[in-house]
């Protein structure tokens, strides 16, 4: 008995010494995130311009959109105030891990590199790609059409999009456009800049439909179907769970 007690003594006094060094050291718990928010009755969203589920007006520079009107909900229940920070696709996992917001609603794309930066919630909706061609160009009719020496592939840079075609198009030549304008490989093969521009079948079919000479290859069946969701910092664990309650709540009702 006296052994065991002896140990649990031990025991005690390590799980001590490793709170107060925590303390010390001034490391994050991972409650004091949502305590915080709660506190403050303030939150920082980061966000990228993308319809429709994020819109930035170019004169006023309201942000609306169905992902603003839902995290505007979730948080209104708290009687808790947003504050919208706009950021990229390129940086808005940097802005995650440097405090500069606690939430992104940029609608990600979740795939396993990115899961080693940030944390996804559950996914608010499902969407696959598609890309952009001139229309009439008979090089291409499938997805290997494009794995060619020569070729030039436009895509938005720190997207799904260029994690895909680096692994499955390695003779084509990307073009990595810094931007957070999921039009703008479009935009390139409408310019003649570029052979293919890659986004979201979304995106996609909206601008084909809205310019001419351009075609939707894949407009009536989108490949690599991935989920999209919002993303939090790695270990803020409590505003994930949060999140995720509140995901499915509004999913379900």
């Amino acid at each position: 008995m006296r052994s065991i007690r002896r140990l649990l003594s031990t025991f005690a006094a390590s799980a001590l010494v490793a709170a107060l060094s925590i303390v010390a050291s001034g490391l994050p718990a991972h409650a004091q995130v949502m305590d915080r928010i709660l506190k403050d009755r303030k939150i920082k969203i980061g966000y990228i311009p993308s319809p429709p589920g994020t819109i930035k007006d170019p004169a006023s520079g309201e942000v609306t959109g169905y992902y603003v009107e839902g995290v505007r909900y979730i948080f209104k229940t708290l009687n808790v105030e947003p504050e919208f920070v706009e950021t990229t696709w390129a940086n808005f996992a940097a802005g995650l891990q440097s405090g500069q917001f606690d939430l992104s609603i940029a609608g990600t794309f979740a795939t396993i590199q990115r899961a080693a930066a940030v944390e996804f919630t559950h996914p608010i909706n499902y969407l696959g790609y598609s890309a952009v061609v001139k229309t009439g160009d008979a090089r291409f009719s499938k997805l290997s059409d494009f794995d060619q020496e020569g070729i030039k592939i436009a895509v938005v840079q720190g997207g799904a999009g260029q994690e895909y075609v680096k692994e499955n198009f390695p003779k084509a030549t990307i073009v990595a456009l810094a931007t957070g304008n999921l039009t703008a490989p479009f935009i390139e093969v409408s310019a003649g800049r570029a052979d293919v521009g890659i986004e979201d079948a979304w995106q996609a079919r909206r601008y084909a439909a809205q310019q001419p000479g351009v075609t939707s290859l894949f407009d009536a069946h989108p490949y690599n179907l991935l989920p999209l969701a919002w993303s939090v910092r790695r270990g803020n664990d409590d505003l994930l769970r949060f999140m995720n309650t509140s995901i499915d709540f509004m999913l379900l009702t």
